[in-house]
């Protein structure tokens, strides 16, 4: 049984993908390209932050001369968009909150790795799931991004305690990467933004149908 339980932020605690198809298709807009179907942006929850960008630019039909130089305006300009209402079209998904209160009550260990922003994540999480986790780690300059698996032992590290006493949970190849390159024990969710038939290759160590599923692998009070 495990003492910590690690999330994937976007498609495994939180269903954003309304959210963030909606800031996008604003931040495109703005700089004069096409719109992008919720199917690409589901598409792009799955990309490591480095590919995200140029990634949409590329969707939304941005001449090949000018991604290099639409990069990082098009970045702050969704992250401003983003940051004034991140919460309008977000929800957890069914069953997260009585998970998360459960676990608090028997003294897991529960923290977030999201490749979001921080300030982003930080909001989000505070507006959810006000003091059910641990810790938070969003993106900054200085911070490592999945699928690095550096990210997620950090986090470790700074819980206190052991890989082996950690499940990492996550909705994605991104965050499968992630916890088999950093030896940690793995739980695919079925709710989130990649069908789970196609993370079989990584072997997770569990693929959960429901958060309450996640429950018997954690040590009780």
């Amino acid at each position: 049984m495990f003492r910590a339980c690690i999330f994937d932020l976007d498609g495994t605690l939180l269903d954003t993908l309304p959210t963030l198809c909606r800031c996008c298709n604003a931040s495109l807009a703005h700089f004069g390209l096409s719109p992008v179907s919720a199917e690409q942006c589901r598409g792009l929850c799955r990309l490591p932050i480095a590919e995200f960008y140029p990634r949409l630019l590329l969707l939304g039909g941005c001449p090949s001369d000018r991604a290099a130089e639409l990069l990082e305006p098009i970045r702050r300009y969704d992250l401003q968009t983003y940051l004034k209402d991140p919460c309008a079209l977000t929800r957890p998904f069914p069953g997260i909150p009585k998970l998360l209160h459960e676990l608090r009550r028997r003294g897991t260990a529960t923290a977030v790795l999201t490749n979001k922003p921080a300030p982003l994540a930080e909001q989000v999480i505070s507006s959810f799931f006000p003091g059910l986790l641990n810790s938070v780690a969003g993106q900054t300059p200085d911070t490592i991004s999945k699928p690095d698996p550096r990210s997620l032992l950090h986090l470790i590290q700074f819980l206190g305690l052991s890989r082996e006493e950690c499940l990492f949970v996550g909705d994605t190849d991104v965050d499968m990467r992630t916890a088999r390159a950093a030896g940690v024990p793995l739980a695919a969710v079925a709710w989130g933004y990649q069908d789970p038939r196609s993370l079989s290759a990584y072997e997770p160590d569990w693929i959960v149908r429901s958060p309450e599923e996640l429950l018997p692998l954690f040590i009780k009070d």
